[in-house]
């Protein structure tokens, strides 16, 4: 029979602690909406401003998905194991595609959004927490109204990418990402409008290419979720490959809106890849380089612990280092957040300590 021992008991209770301080923490990643704290403590509030309560603390490097932005941008409501709170925007680092997180005081949807959703007109569900309705079919579009998950929306027409679907609102008539909808009725008498989407440019027989594998793919300026997105391909696409990431999962790629990349496992690779360019790696060899050797370590603005904390960085990050303090205690190095010092008892350097300078 299993004894259950006081031990046990505890360390029940301190998991339970952990996981409902940030139960959302392993969700906020990929492409989602989401920040990383950027302090070693910060403060969650009741509202977007210091003069609301505090509801609690979360420590640097945690990770929340981001529900809306205030009106003046400058805060964000975050849910996490506490509920829902507001945290200031100047001690988080974003994440993620923010295009279709709603803000604070924007005109919303007043009813169902339709008065014609009979069971077999066209129509969409919105199937996520809060959809922003354009006036355009595109992000870079302004924002008509935010629509509530649920809201059922009538469909007047779509574009020729078939990704964005022109709907009728308590607003008007606006566009919405059918990624974050599910269709209802019958769309064969939907209008397509607008001019036909652009198509990849045709490549030889047996040219390195990828074909994609899922409904839509996200190509994207770098090669990695952060990166802003450049064009969303429909499944079975085919995008000629021009280049493979140091780690093998990102591809290069070209498409009609210029070259991006795109993530390995929603395609299918055909042709002879042999001949594609392979980046190289700059943190390897000779390279002077940190690797971070404990949980978490601040980044400062200058050599020592009375300068304030530029960045929280995770265990086992990698960075360049650009230089050394005079008493050789501190390294200047490179990251996302920019340049900042690390005290190097906590790191494991890398490379030829020779080339490493004092930096002013």
């Amino acid at each position: 029979m299993l004894r259950i021992t006081k031990f046990h008991i505890l360390l029940l209770i301190t998991s339970l602690f952990i996981l409902g301080l940030n139960p959302l923490a392993v969700l906020a990643q990929g492409s989602d909406a989401h920040i990383v704290v950027n302090a070693y403590r910060l403060n969650v509030r009741t509202g977007p401003g210091v003069s609301h309560s505090i509801i609690t603390e979360v420590p640097g490097g945690t990770a929340l998905p981001v529900t809306m932005l205030s009106a003046d941008r400058k805060w964000y409501e975050v849910a996490g194991g506490f509920g829902r709170g507001w945290l200031h925007s100047a001690y988080a680092i974003p994440r993620g595609d923010f295009s279709n997180v709603p803000w604070a005081g924007a005109p919303t949807n007043l009813g169902s959004g339709t008065a014609d959703a009979t069971r077999s007109a066209a129509r969409l569900v919105i199937n996520t927490s809060y959809l922003n309705a354009r006036t355009g079919p595109g992000v870079g579009h302004s924002v008509l109204t935010v629509l509530p998950g649920g809201t059922v929306v009538a469909v007047v027409a779509r574009d020729h990418g078939g990704v964005w679907y022109q709907v009728r609102t308590s607003a008007g008539v606006g566009w919405v990402n059918t990624r974050y909808t599910v269709g209802r009725g019958d769309f064969s008498a939907i209008p397509t409008v607008g001019a036909p989407a652009p198509t990849a440019p045709a490549f030889p027989e047996g040219t390195p290419h990828l074909v994609v594998n899922t409904s839509y793919l996200n190509v994207r300026t770098g090669p990695s979720a952060r990166h802003d997105i450049l064009i969303t391909v429909r499944g079975g696409t085919k995008l000629p490959a021009i280049g493979i990431a140091p780690d093998r999962k990102w591809y290069e790629v070209t498409t009609a809106a210029g070259n991006g990349w795109v993530n390995t496992r929603y395609t299918v690779g055909r042709g002879d890849f042999s001949n594609v360019r392979r980046y190289q790696d700059a943190l390897r060899g000779d390279t002077p380089r940190a690797v971070v050797n404990t949980s978490y370590l601040n980044a400062r603005s200058g050599p020592g612990t009375t300068h304030n904390i530029v960045a929280v960085v995770p265990g086992g990050t990698t960075l360049p280092v650009l230089g050394k303090s005079a008493d050789g205690r501190w390294f200047l190095v490179q990251g996302d957040f920019g340049q900042g010092w690390l005290r190097n008892r906590y790191v494991v350097f890398r490379g030829n300590y020779g080339q490493v300078q004092v930096a002013g």
